[in-house]
């Protein structure tokens, strides 16, 4: 009976419930093996221009959207904003995107709370037939009232297994006056 009576009382009382989650990328977890270098143009050709080993390549990244916070209450992330950008290989390179993670820093510009994270990252589901990783950074937004535009430059690097860090892509991230 008390089953009953509680289940009575669940249907009576329950609602939709809503959350708001960012799933976008995992923590790239290095091997520590020996990175695999693929060979440059040097050493095919002797009489070629350029490295006897590939590098690490330069990350080519684009922004692809910026969403800031409502705060209109009809949605269940009324409070954040969130970033998406595309990551992916120049079209020079002879690696695989999966070979590599992707570490991110702020080196100019404010942000409203902590939108990118301090450890090396991979997309949860790479587009590695479209070559690209996106990724999707929230976070908790001022009022709207109290938004500044965001205006930030940052570097984008690959990371290998062996943790040789590349150089880096500098973007700039900027929000125009549409959003």
């Amino acid at each position: 009976m008390k089953y009953i009576i509680c289940a009575f009382i669940v249907g009576v009382i329950s609602f939709p419930a809503q959350a708001c989650s960012y799933f976008g990328s995992y923590v790239f977890q290095p091997t520590l093996e020996r990175w695999e270098q693929h060979p440059g143009p040097k050493q095919l050709d002797e009489n070629a221009s350029g490295d006897y080993w590939e590098a690490v390549p330069l990350p080519v990244v684009s922004q692809m959207a910026i969403n800031r916070a409502s705060y209109n209450g009809k949605t269940s992330c009324g409070d954040t904003g969130d970033l998406t950008i595309l990551v992916k290989l120049p079209s020079s390179s002879t690696y695989n995107l999966d070979e590599f993670g992707v570490y991110i820093q702020v080196i100019d510009g404010e942000m409203p709370d902590q939108i990118f994270p301090n450890i090396p990252i991979i997309d949860t589901t790479p587009e590695t037939d479209e070559g690209f990783y996106s990724f999707t950074f929230g976070w908790l937004d001022h009022h709207p009232s109290e938004q500044a535009p965001l205006n930030l430059t940052i570097e984008v690097r690959f990371l290998t297994n062996d943790l040789r860090l590349g150089a880096a892509t500098t973007i700039k991230i900027k929000q125009d006056d549409s959003y």
